[in-house]
């Protein structure tokens, strides 16, 4: 039995678009829980059948064309909750005894647009949901694109991003104030502390050969979850398969406790 828990999270930009992707990956990885975000896909388009034919079972929040995030797993995700507001951007389910929010943070356009004052409102009721989850469920994984950068560490270029949304320094608070709310750890910086480590990079300008890449997908746990964390890495290779997503997977490993899951 396997004595860890392996949990990745994808933005896929559009989960039909990119099913053979998908497949493959789960045939390598095999994880206990797959997050997507930017499925672009509402119930009666998603493709059920296809990841049922590979053992998994979905919990979907999605919408036509635009937004969307689902959590599979092999086992039926648990006590799903679907928030924050008419968008499809957050998720919860408890997955292998862990409780899982995977969440798709506006892009928020440019600075002076109506967007992003929308990205910064959402910012501020994404704690409403997770406080939820903290009351019901105590400890938990926050999984997700967040469109943050939020230190120069995390973009190849940081000059060329200064002035836009994923370097807003208002986003940016907001995000920090999240990480301080719940004493959240950054599982993947546990394991990669250096520059030049990426989850996106722009379709535009040969932006992944050259590693011109930003970090904005995370995965966050609280203390007791973060404790049990193994390892932590983006899957690089994935951005160079054929018809990729302009982001990687992000891949985490949590330790089982003694009664076979992690701290909940």
């Amino acid at each position: 039995m396997r004595r860890t828990i392996k949990i990745v999270s994808w933005n896929v930009n559009s989960a039909r678009a990119r099913l053979p992707n998908l497949s493959e990956l789960i045939e390598q990885q095999q994880p206990d829980v797959l997050c997507l975000q930017e499925v672009k896909s509402a119930a009666r388009t998603f493709p059920f059948d296809h990841f049922n034919g590979l053992d998994y079972e979905v919990a979907l929040h999605g919408e036509h064309s635009y937004n969307g995030v689902a959590i599979l797993s092999p086992s039926p995700p648990e006590d799903v909750d679907r928030g924050l507001d008419g968008q499809a951007r957050v998720i919860a389910a408890t997955c292998q005894g862990t409780r899982v929010v995977n969440v798709y943070v506006p892009n928020g356009g440019s600075i002076d647009s109506d967007k992003h004052a929308y990205k910064l409102r959402w910012l501020d009721k994404l704690p409403e949901f997770l406080d939820e989850q903290r009351a019901a469920y105590g400890e938990f994984v926050l999984v997700g694109d967040f469109n943050v950068a939020p230190k120069l560490i995390d973009a190849a270029h940081p000059e060329v991003w200064e002035g836009t949304v994923a370097f807003d320094p208002k986003a940016r608070a907001k995000l920090e104030a999240l990480v301080q709310r719940y004493k959240l750890v950054d599982l993947h910086r546990k394991y990669a502390q250096g520059p030049g480590v990426f989850t996106w990079w722009d379709y535009r300008g040969d932006g992944f050969p050259r590693n011109d890449g930003l970090r904005i997908d995370f995965a966050f746990a609280t203390p007791g979850i973060a404790a049990l964390c193994t390892n932590a890495w983006v899957d690089v290779k994935e951005r160079n398969s054929h018809r990729p997503s302009d982001h990687a997977p992000l891949l985490i490993g949590l330790l089982k406790n003694a009664s076979g899951h992690p701290a909940t």
